[in-house]
């Protein structure tokens, strides 16, 4: 074990480790990795959300407007606090897939949650409105759009390696103007 020792001690000081060793600490660090990696975790649900008809130039909070009446739900699973950072996403920017009859959503500004950032303590949840407004433009009625929504943990501390992700896609559809009523 002290052979070992010798190498990492070399390997620091810059002074290289030879070519067959370094298999060796690769599986050291995956070791060592995982083990700064495990307790820690991150559940956000639900799993997809749907909002049916929501009204132009109005701000609509997705609790009362969507299917299942939820909020973004973020679950702590590790040993200490973390902050989460929520970001909404065009679904070109990830891998998620259009769902059927879905449009990218043209600006994500149009959804917003009641805090960019949250603190959640150790095994524990806390809940997160999201709020969607969409301008009251005549291309924008009757339409079907998709969002991805991101919460990543920022680093707590400098000698945190990972950060945790998840995505959850939000689907919404646009009311149709009313009958006999001027558009603008």
């Amino acid at each position: 074990m002290s052979g070992l020792r010798e190498k990492i001690i070399k390997a620091v000081k810059g002074k290289g480790v030879p070519f067959q060793d370094v298999p060796l600490l690769i599986i050291l660090v995956v070791v060592f990795c995982t083990k700064l990696v495990f307790g820690a975790g991150l559940e956000v649900g639900p799993g997809d959300i749907y909002v049916d008809n929501v009204s132009l130039g109005k701000t609509a909070a997705v609790s009362t407007s969507s299917r299942e009446k939820v909020k973004l739900n973020i679950k702590n699973k590790g040993a200490s606090a973390c902050t989460y950072s929520i970001d909404i996403l065009r679904s070109a920017q990830t891998t998620a897939a259009l769902g059927a009859g879905y449009l990218d959503i043209p600006d994500v500004a149009w959804i917003f949650p009641e805090t960019k950032e949250i603190l959640v303590p150790p095994n524990s949840a806390k809940d997160v409105e999201l709020y969607i407004k969409i301008p009251k433009k005549k291309e924008f009625y009757n339409k079907k759009y998709q969002a991805v929504i991101e919460v990543k943990s920022k680093k707590n501390k400098p000698e945190e390696i990972f950060v945790l992700a998840c995505q959850l896609k939000i689907l919404f559809s646009t009311s149709a103007p009313a009958k006999g009523k001027r558009l603008f």
